[in-house]
């Protein structure tokens, strides 16, 4: 498409001069932005420094007030409501007695009661006090109302900041704009140093051979690893900072020089039988299509078909599980996922679990469950088929669903009612026979 500058000096003809003029106009805007962005930014550094509200919204217990430029009210603001004018400004206000109460047991549970994050969570949950988004607490949101400041009555802003085109950094406490005497207090702030003092005592920056060396050590005392040993075992560092750091638990042993006993393959081939699965559904579907004549769709998590919005088939994955002895029959066990309906056709993998070894065809009606454990003799038990080949598989279902399909009525019209004698009602009159052979009329 050729682009026509309406508001240009120069046209955009495809020349030399008009390529450099192109290029001088948006460096020219671009910098313009940038020196925008920088005085935005100031501005809203000013405003926060005189008390009022900039950013994101509040936390538990807390309101937005809107006022004018007179500091006359002008009506809270709720979730997702923003002032409407240049003038207006908006203030911190204290939230219900009931909120402020609630801010003060988290305090006084962490700070006198030493409570850790997942008590006190729990003990809100089990009280049936919903957060400030009206949903349960999680041990996250603990640390984020023991560190904020407006429950003492500041207002903080620019503690994170980006800038045009840039990434989302952290700047230094120096750098942070409060604004003093903004609202009214709602924990004392004693309680609040305290608490302070010990959320900075409970994060230690640990260097990431320092957590290599103190995860060697817990190898040598425990003799194996795993993410319940690492979370229990003091001085170590949680399983998400192992994550975070190097990437997996596994890389984390494999630096240390440690091989766990688990079984990981079935996690580094997931990949490669999801899209087995969505291939199986997609070759049905096509089945379905061309000898059915119905319309199957795939399903949003890609492994199953639907038609005309049900569920009707499922793909699943069982790997086979280690013997525990010579004696024990071979067993396999399958994600469900929250599959309620439909068939599950189940493709159960050989020994080493790299191919399929054989399909199982499952009911409609199998009782519903995280897994489904299948062995050699539980096929009676789950009323279940076990096919060989692909083909044979999608012919059982084909033969499945075409009984269904012609069980279910092929028109919306109601069925013609039918007298004792098995034929249908004549049509003129509504009344109903009578034990003397008539007819008796309804007014």
């Amino acid at each position: 498409m050729q682009v026509e500058y309406c508001a240009e000096l120069f046209k955009n003809d495809g020349t030399f001069v008009s390529g450099i003029a192109k290029s001088l106009k948006r460096g020219m805007a671009a910098e313009w932005s940038r020196e925008l962005s920088v005085k935005v930014h100031a501005g809203h550094c000013r405003v926060a420094g005189l008390g009022y509200r900039v950013g994101a919204p509040v936390g538990y217990g807390l309101r937005r007030l809107m006022v004018d430029e007179s500091e006359h009210s002008k009506g809270f603001l709720k979730r997702s409501q923003f002032k409407a004018l240049q003038s207006d400004r908006v203030r911190l206000q204290p939230g219900s007695v009931e909120e402020a109460a609630v801010v003060r047991i988290i305090f006084d549970q962490f700070v006198n009661g030493r409570k850790s994050y997942s008590d006190i969570r729990r003990q809100l949950n089990d009280a049936g006090i919903a957060n400030h988004n009206g949903r349960p607490w999680t041990d996250g949101m603990i640390p984020t109302i023991l560190a904020n400041e407006n429950y003492i009555g500041k207002t903080v802003y620019n503690r994170t900041s980006r800038r045009l085109g840039q990434k989302l950094v952290k700047n230094p406490d120096h750098a942070w704009v409060r604004g003093a005497a903004a609202i009214e207090p709602i924990v004392d702030p004693g309680i609040f140093a305290r608490a302070q003092k010990l959320l900075a005592e409970r994060r230690v920056e640990i260097p990431e051979d320092e957590m290599l060396l103190r995860l060697r050590l817990a190898l040598r005392r425990r003799g194996k690893l795993n993410s319940r040993i690492i979370n229990e075992t003091l001085g170590l560092n949680h399983v998400s900072s192992y994550v975070k750091h190097f990437g997996s638990l596994r890389k984390a042993y494999a630096l240390i020089g440690y091989v766990s006993p688990r079984d990981c393959d079935w996690i580094d081939t997931r990949e490669f039988w999801a899209a087995e699965q969505a291939r199986h559904a997609t070759e049905l579907a096509e089945v379905l299509r061309k000898d059915l004549g119905l319309r199957p769709e795939l399903a949003q998590d890609g492994i199953g078909v639907d038609v005309e919005g049900r569920r009707v088939v499922s793909f699943l994955v069982a790997r086979r599980l280690a013997r525990r002895g010579a004696d024990h029959a071979a067993q396999w066990k399958s994600y469900r996922r929250q599959i309620s309906s439909g068939l599950l056709a189940v493709m159960r993998l050989d020994a080493a679990n790299r191919e399929i070894e054989d399909y199982v065809l499952l009911p409609a009606s199998l009782r519903s469950g995280r897994y489904v454990w299948l062995a050699s003799g539980s096929l009676r038990r789950h009323r279940g088929a076990l096919y060989r080949e692909r083909g044979t598989l999608f012919a059982a279902i084909k033969a499945t669903l075409a009984k269904t399909t012609r069980a279910a009525p092929t028109s919306s019209a109601p069925p013609k009612k039918r007298s004792r004698s098995g034929q249908p009602k004549a049509k003129g009159f509504g009344g109903r026979r009578s034990r003397c052979g008539g007819t008796k009329s309804h007014r």
